[in-house]
């Protein structure tokens, strides 16, 4: 239950940061990619950017904030019962945090499928690795590009109803706790508060993940601009 009017810290900055960037660079890539025609290197780093985020993220999930940190959300058959018996999580419920799994599953193979993808007569856009590989993997990693990111928005919509639900029904204010950082204190079974994951620590991550990404891509022959 509540405890009074305190309140303690349920996400650090990085990773609030990391969330709504996401969130801009998934509503990005599907206006580069519905208007931006004669802009494809627009859509092409947006594909950059969200794949260097998600690298990023699965550094954070080792070394970030505590409740960032997979070892705090990513729950087997007991929590799970644990948390349908009405257990209250400071961070990721145990569903909550497949879903984020989930989500960033399909980002990032909507990223690595874009590397590789073209349209057909490789006139408007081409990934920087599909000159690289056959014309049957283009067309395979084109079909899927589209197919993922279908997949993508149905994840989406269940994401954001379920959190609609949450704070409607259940008085558990996910999204504002994911823009203010806070929480109300309570008894959560997971943390009674979080523990910052600090900011330099967070650059570091995010520059390892951009030499991941630009590096493995330049080093696999891909051009890109």
């Amino acid at each position: 239950m509540s405890v009074g009017g305190a309140r303690v810290l349920a996400w650090d900055g990085p990773t609030r940061v990391f969330k709504w960037t996401l969130v801009l660079l998934v509503l990005d890539g599907w206006v580069s990619n519905r208007f931006g025609a004669s802009l494809p290197q627009w859509h092409i780093w947006n594909g950059y950017l969200a794949l260097t985020l998600v690298v990023f993220r699965v550094l954070w999930g080792f070394v970030g904030g505590s409740t960032a940190r997979f070892s705090s959300f990513v729950a087997g058959p007991r929590r799970a019962l644990a948390y349908l018996r009405g257990a209250k999580y400071l961070g990721h419920n145990p569903f909550g945090g497949w879903m984020a799994l989930g989500l960033l599953a399909l980002v990032a193979a909507q990223a690595l499928t874009g590397l590789f993808s073209a349209d057909e007569d490789r006139l408007i856009i081409e990934g920087p690795l599909a000159g690289k590989v056959s014309d049957a993997t283009v067309a395979f990693a084109s079909h899927r590009h589209h197919l993922i990111f279908a997949a993508l928005e149905v994840l989406i919509v269940v994401h954001i109803a379920v959190n609609l639900f949450y704070a409607a029904f259940r008085r558990d204010p996910l999204v504002k706790a994911m823009v203010t950082g806070e929480k109300p204190a309570a008894d959560y079974a997971d943390m009674r508060s979080a523990a910052a994951g600090s900011w330099g620590r967070a650059a570091v991550c995010l520059a390892i993940a951009a030499a991941l990404v630009f590096g493995g891509i330049t080093a696999a022959g891909g051009r890109l601009f």
